[in-house]
């Protein structure tokens, strides 16, 4: 067989660069259309994580076991009850808590709703159960009853991200709850979390999510500027009345992302937050 001349290789290999190049173009411009439509589908277009300064969560629906740790904290004060008892005592109270959703307090009947809203339900449960008269009004028991809802257990991965967060940017709470409940809450979590903003329902604001005015009052930390915040929340419900309110908003509960209008995303995780927020 004759040999090959030395121009037929030096061919061969500018093929194979120019192909390699070509390749290389290619899926630099199949990335770059991804990209694209990704950003054109988002349901928040014009959110940018790198200019969000305030990041807001819910304290009961996004960050805390609320339901099991109000549980474990009624059957440590009520050990005559069955679990059956104490899980229906659970439901009752907070089906009474979320029954407010959406409503407004008049000033004349209270400056805080929450506590206003846990206290009332509470005399009505224990009357339900016949236990009036064992946990009275005025009792060490029915006080610590009230204070279960400060008592409770962070999700799975909620420290981690917390303290992540809080190297990059400001963090708050906003909540349904009265400013001192959430304040003795946020105790649980060590220092390297840094929660320096709590919105409440208290006084003047005297309503539950979704009204306006609780969304309302966060603008004031960001001077106004609605794409300087976003809200995590731990429901449909409120991430809808955020995006309504038209800051931004996600949820930690996927079925949120069927809302209209969208929240800019939808996590069964809430550690799915450290890769979205890029910390």
């Amino acid at each position: 067989m004759s040999h090959m001349s030395p121009c037929f290789y030096i061919f061969i290999l500018i093929f194979i660069f120019c192909a390699q190049c070509s390749s290389l173009y290619i899926d630099s411009q199949i990335s770059k259309i991804n990209r694209n439509n990704l950003s054109d589908s988002s349901p928040c277009p014009s959110l940018n994580v790198s200019t969000i300064r305030l990041i807001t969560f819910d304290l009961f629906g996004a960050l805390m076991l609320t339901k099991s740790s109000l549980q474990s904290n009624i059957a440590e004060l009520l050990p005559s009850l069955s679990s059956s008892d104490v899980e229906r005592f659970t439901n009752i109270w907070v089906e009474a808590y979320v029954s407010y959703f959406g409503k407004s307090f008049p000033r004349s009947q209270t400056h805080q709703p929450f506590l206003w809203v846990i206290h009332s339900s509470l005399l009505q449960i224990l009357e339900s159960l016949k236990l009036s008269t064992i946990v009275p009004e005025d009792s060490f028991t029915f006080k610590s009853l009230m204070k279960t809802w400060s008592n409770l257990q962070p999700r799975p991965g909620v420290v981690k991200v917390l303290s992540k967060l809080s190297k990059k940017y400001q963090l708050g709470l906003l909540s349904n709850g009265d400013k001192d409940t959430l304040q003795t809450a946020l105790r649980i979590f060590p220092s390297s979390v840094n929660i320096s903003s709590i919105f409440s329902s208290d006084y003047p604001i005297n309503c539950f999510k979704t009204c306006s005015a609780m969304y309302a009052q966060v603008l004031e930390a960001v001077h106004g500027d609605k794409t300087q915040v976003l809200h995590v929340a731990g429901s449909t419900y409120d991430t809808h009345g955020a995006r309504t309110f038209g800051i931004f908003s996600g949820a930690i509960d996927s079925s949120a992302k069927n809302t209209n209008p969208s929240p800019c995303f939808a996590f069964d995780d809430i550690q799915q937050l450290i890769s979205f927020f890029n910390v």
